[in-house]
């Protein structure tokens, strides 16, 4: 739990809202799961183990947003919502003793949660369909709608559980995901292009791509701590000479 009160305060409200909407979805639900559903979730939830550790920051970012966005986009707001709650809940799970964190369990959750309802709400919208017919250029739009309230209230907590500046927290994680985004964002609108075609296919030919996508960030981000620990390696010395002839 964060130390800071504003804080819990505000992880507090992300949980609540994030229960109530799924909660309210849930009671709306009108028919039972189809195969095309259950697929999306059972894909979606291996996708979400493929998880990696951002530099400098808490948490992990794993390679299931696609599906939130093809689920947000072709089924209801409760399987949507399904999916991308327990795909996220799949992600926290701890590897090995690893201990789990039910408040950072519960707020990840719920912010994807409410991240997956802005994205449908924005690819639903009459408003958005009459300005932006293209459902492939609404995605990209949905997609940006997702992408900011998922990275705005992790920013937000981050920093008002470390004290630290919320903008260029927000700016770094900005930095570090944006790429991944726009190749979600692609992967999403070139499945909805073939979807009516192989229908509950679609997620089990998106999965070996987002694996290529997490492997080639993995690599990356192993190359770029490894180039940092040998620059503090080499970097101390010299500082400890520097401190000498002071």
């Amino acid at each position: 739990m964060p130390k800071s009160f504003s804080a819990r305060i505000f992880v507090a409200l992300i949980v609540i809202a994030g229960f109530f909407v799924l909660g309210n979805s849930a009671l709306n639900v009108r028919h039972m799961p189809t195969v095309r559903s259950v697929a999306f979730l059972v894909v979606a939830c291996l996708a979400a183990r493929l998880k990696i550790k951002l530099p400098g920051l808490p948490g992990t970012m794993s390679v299931n947003l696609p599906f939130i966005l093809l689920a947000a986009a072709q089924m209801n707001t409760a399987e949507a919502l399904a999916v991308g709650f327990i795909s996220s809940l799949v992600q926290c799970l701890a590897i090995g003793k690893q201990r789990i964190n039910p408040v950072h369990v519960a707020f990840s959750c719920c912010t994807i949660t409410l991240a997956a309802v802005v994205t449908r709400l924005i690819y639903m919208s009459p408003a958005v369909t009459a300005m932006v017919p293209s459902p492939y250029l609404r995605l990209a739009i949905a997609a940006a709608g997702y992408f900011l309230t998922n990275t705005i209230l992790v920013a937000i907590v981050i920093g008002l559980t470390e004290a630290v500046n919320i903008v260029r927290t927000w700016v770094e994680i900005l930095q570090l995901s944006f790429p991944y985004l726009v190749a979600s964002a692609g992967v999403a609108a070139l499945a909805l292009t073939i979807t009516q075609e192989i229908d509950w296919q679609v997620p089990l030919a998106v999965l070996p791509i987002m694996a290529g996508i997490f492997f080639s960030y993995r690599r990356y981000f192993s190359t770029t701590t490894i180039t940092q620990s040998i620059r503090t390696k080499v970097q101390a010395p010299s500082r400890m000479t520097a401190g000498a002839h002071i």
